[in-house]
């Protein structure tokens, strides 16, 4: 593979995270951005809520307006969308300009989005976008190892949110079996103690499962070097 300095490696595993948080993200808010549609009102602090983030928009218009397009909010999507285009651009050599142009459409297509008074389309688009990331990762990234760790941050990023969200054990407990594997590819070294815990809580049926900050604490907590 030849020498990838840790600054390359926190790129990769954080373009991965990002795009995978900007992913989950929007399809998981999709019933919230439905209602915003039809003009109807929606739950979005207890969303806000279970991934920790400021609730303190007045409606759902303006969940939707600030949550999904500010690049000023932290907390959005957009800005999700924006450090990961951070990254890729850093890692523009490695990726191959078709692969990093993927990641330039898709904030494109929120650009778009965002100027748009029915943004259903341009939002499909960003998620077809970040598909098609992922699937010239795999034609253009050669080496094995580099493709797996912005595959190992997108497999947490999907465990963490997926915790968050209350998703269907089965479907949590895949998901850390995918970056469980992963972990043996991918040039990372991770905490022992978290990762003991998660192997014991997901992997082990037996076990009674610890509470979901338990979890997150962990997850969040199995690469502290990155």
């Amino acid at each position: 593979m030849g020498t990838v300095t840790l600054n390359k490696t926190n790129r990769m595993y954080w373009l991965g995270r990002y795009l995978e948080r900007v992913y989950t993200t929007l399809k998981a808010t999709r019933p919230l951005f439905d209602a915003y549609t039809d003009g109807r009102e929606a739950d979005f602090a207890a969303y806000c809520m279970s991934l920790g983030i400021s609730a303190d928009y007045r409606d759902t218009a303006d969940f939707i307006s600030r949550y999904y397009f500010d690049a000023e909010n932290p907390s959005s999507i957009a800005a999700s969308l924006s450090y990961a285009y951070d990254n890729a651009i850093v890692l523009r050599e490695m990726l191959s300009s078709e692969t990093l142009a993927y990641v330039q459409m898709a904030v494109s297509a929120m650009e778009l989005a965002a100027k748009s008074s029915g943004p259903a389309v341009e939002l499909q688009w960003v998620l077809d976008d970040i598909m098609a990331f992922r699937g010239a990762c795999e034609e253009k990234i050669a080496d094995d190892k580099k493709r797996s760790i912005i595959k190992t941050g997108a497999s947490l990023e999907r465990v963490d949110l997926y915790l968050r969200l209350d998703y269907p054990q089965e479907t949590i407990r895949k998901e850390f079996e995918r970056l469980f594997n992963r972990l043996y590819k991918a040039p990372l070294e991770p905490a022992k103690e978290p990762l003991a815990l998660l192997v014991d809580a997901l992997l082990d049926t037996e076990k009674p499962t610890p509470p979901v900050p338990v979890l997150v604490r962990a997850v969040e907590g199995l690469f502290p070097n990155i």
